[in-house]
């Protein structure tokens, strides 16, 4: 089966579809089984034979280096043929934060090594100069050939071809000129790729690492005539281009990762000498497996790995290390960079100052900023595009009169579940979507949580959330001890300080200026064994003549129940149950209530056939406005409690 890469159209979260494209991935294909492939034709000689190559690859790293440890394995794989198909997901996001993920990803680093081993064993055969430029560059095209192909790979090659190319032809060129002739044919050739956060990393590092170079020199003494061992001066040095790297990519890693993370300055110090000896110790694995020089090196990979991987726990013991930040303004990240050029380039010493405090106060807000606030009037519920999950945030000003803090102007904040996978799955719908959504909305904290079941798809994204915006409350309704998932969000919120509340059938109580009417789920008589759908938490929120209603996933026999409590506002909202499957939306909660605004929140082309034709049909009988998340992306419904204003994404206002 094959689809294509998922969208989520809210404000403020990157189009995957467009960032999968520049990397060269326009479709994603699943299949069950490998006997339920029949090869109708080859690839090319090259395809077949660096396919065959890599095989060869995986199955010598599995008997040499599998043994000692699967993760081992994979991580010799990455390094060796880019494949990190066999790291856990787990185990990437721990590098990612850590700042050491790009040791597993094969980039400038890894070609220069494999150049110089190259160019080292041509040595005993009397070959250098010209020739062994010549071979090398040879290699290095046929190497990106047979690795799994990725931008970053043939960035790095282009980098080198261009430097040996001058060699061959006897130019001795700085390197700076050689990474920007590299960077203007990579434009030419290929230039979407000037859009891709990759390009901006590569140049940005490589950049980065030439200042550092130009400032730092490793000495013998601290210019004092002191002397230093060989060790400190190299452990100096290596924390300074460190420093460059991160100094110069902060902007790039808040705006296109949300994160700033101080650990890489220490961990690359051990991820990037084990990078090279996975790579060296592999490289030997696969040329000389069934000698005891492959044992050997198989286990100094596996060392090696283990290195890079136990390293990142830094980030376990000191999560402080790593924090998540809103992705800075243009005109920030303009005035650090313009910091950074001064305080490096300018002719006088008090220009200089000035751009290095530019700089820091620039940087201090990358690290230490919130989001813009919004204003959002009185009330604002947004339902965001999470695929095939639901997820609402419900804001509400909060006058005086209802007991607002003295200058607390701010609206309180709701979030009505966290959408993710229905059958679960790798991807962090909390950090990748549903943060920047919050963050463009203006939003850096969340008074309350509120999980209407725990569904998969309804709180997958809790836990990036509780780390991040920090809930003073967590609502649940029917506790379900056994329910591994919702438990572990349960205990985070707890250790994170927040309070946890079970909402109640009958409960009553003031958010904000609005009133919110908890109508299910009643106390439960016996011991949930699993989640139920008819044990979701049903809430009305209502504000002057606006009655807005959050169903969960209940059925039409829960909708018959709560019919004779529901307030007959002018203006009803309804967030259509299930998302919009046929056994909810019953034709007894539509005629009784008639809400003139149906919200269904599904997922495009979700093999459920969500929002079902007889929901559809049902609410245009009654004459309701529908909105849909797979067409429509994000909704905000604004009211002032006597008008309601509904705006998409997609730019619908009505």
């Amino acid at each position: 089966m094959f689809r294509r890469p998922a969208r989520f159209l809210n404000d403020g979260v990157p189009d995957f579809e467009r960032d999968a494209a520049l990397d060269g991935i326009s479709l994603l294909g699943t299949i069950k089984s490998g006997l339920l492939v029949d090869v109708v034709h080859k690839a090319t000689v090259i395809g077949e034979v660096a396919a065959d190559i890599r095989a060869y690859v995986r199955q010598v790293v599995a008997d040499r280096v599998g043994p000692h440890s699967t993760l081992s394995a994979a991580i010799v794989d990455a390094v060796l043929i880019g494949d990190r198909s066999g790291l856990p997901d787990d185990i990437r996001s721990r590098l990612q934060v850590a700042g050491t993920y790009h040791v597993v990803a094969i980039s400038g680093g890894n070609i220069a090594i494999l150049a110089a081993m190259m160019i080292v064993a041509f040595v005993p055969f009397g070959i250098a100069g010209r020739p062994a430029a010549a071979l090398t560059l040879i290699g290095l095209v046929a190497y990106a050939l047979v690795v799994t192909s990725s931008p970053s790979v043939w960035r790095a090659t282009v980098v080198a071809v261009v430097y040996l190319v001058a060699r061959l032809f006897d130019h001795r060129t700085a390197p700076w000129q050689a990474c920007a002739l590299a960077g203007g044919l990579l434009t030419v050739g290929e230039p979407l790729d000037v859009r891709n956060a990759g390009f901006l990393l590569t140049f940005g590092a490589t950049a980065a690492l030439l200042m550092a170079v130009g400032r730092v020199t490793i000495r013998g003494d601290n210019g004092m005539g002191i002397k230093r061992r060989p060790w400190a001066a190299w452990l100096g040095a290596s924390i300074g281009a460190s420093a460059a790297v991160e100094i110069v990519l902060l902007p790039v890693m808040a705006e296109t990762f949300s994160r700033v993370t101080a650990a890489g300055l220490v961990l690359n110090i051990v991820a990037v000498p084990a990078m090279a000896t996975v790579q060296i110790a592999g490289l030997l694995v696969v040329l000389a497996p069934a000698a005891s020089l492959g044992t050997a090196a198989g286990w100094i990979a596996h060392l090696a790995a283990m290195a890079i991987l136990d390293s990142a726990r830094l980030v376990d013991v000191a999560p402080w290390l790593a924090i998540r930040v809103p992705p800075p303004s243009a005109s920030i990240v303009s005035m650090y960079y313009a910091g950074l050029a001064v305080a490096l380039w300018s002719a006088t010493r008090l220009t200089r100052i000035v751009g290095l405090v530019a700089l820091v106060a620039c940087g201090m807000v990358i690290v230490t900023g919130s989001a813009a606030r919004q204003d959002i009037g009185n009330l604002r519920l947004t339902m965001f595009d999470v695929g095939q999950g639901d997820s609402l945030m419900l804001q509400v000003r909060e006058s005086n009169l209802s007991g607002a803090r003295e200058g607390d102007t701010g609206p309180r904040t709701l979030m009505v579940d966290t959408g993710g996978s229905p059958f679960g799955g790798s991807f962090d719908i909390g950090s990748r979507v549903l943060e920047p959504a919050l963050w463009a909305r203006g939003v850096s904290a969340i008074d309350t949580l509120l999980l209407t079941h725990g569904d998969p798809d309804h709180i997958g994204g809790a836990l990036p959330l509780i780390d991040d915006f920090n809930p003073r409350r967590l609502w649940e309704g029917v506790p379900v001890p056994r329910a591994r998932s919702l438990q572990s969000v349960l205990a985070r919120a707890s250790v994170s300080g927040a309070v946890i509340d079970q909402r109640r059938d009958g409960e009553e109580f003031r958010f904000g200026d609005a009133r919110v009417f908890v109508l299910h789920p009643p106390r439960p008589d016996w011991e949930r064994q699993r989640v139920r759908n008819d044990d979701s938490v049903v809430v009305e929120i209502v504000y002057r003549d606006v009655a807005l209603l959050l169903t969960g996933d209940i059925g039409a026999d829960v909708e018959r129940a709560i019919v004779p409590r529901l307030v007959p506002a002018k203006i009803r909202v309804l967030k259509v149950a299930h998302h919009g499957s046929r056994t909810s939306t019953s034709r007894e909660l539509l005629e009784a209530w008639r809400p003139q605004i149906a919200l269904i929140s599904c997922g495009r082309g979700n093999p459920f056939g969500h929002p079902a034709p007889d929901v559809i049909a049902r609410l245009d009988a009654i004459g309701a406005r529908i909105y849909r998340t797979d067409r429509d992306g994000e909704v905000t419904v604004d009211t002032d409690g006597t008008n309601v204003r509904v705006t998409t994404f997609n730019g619908e206002q009505r």
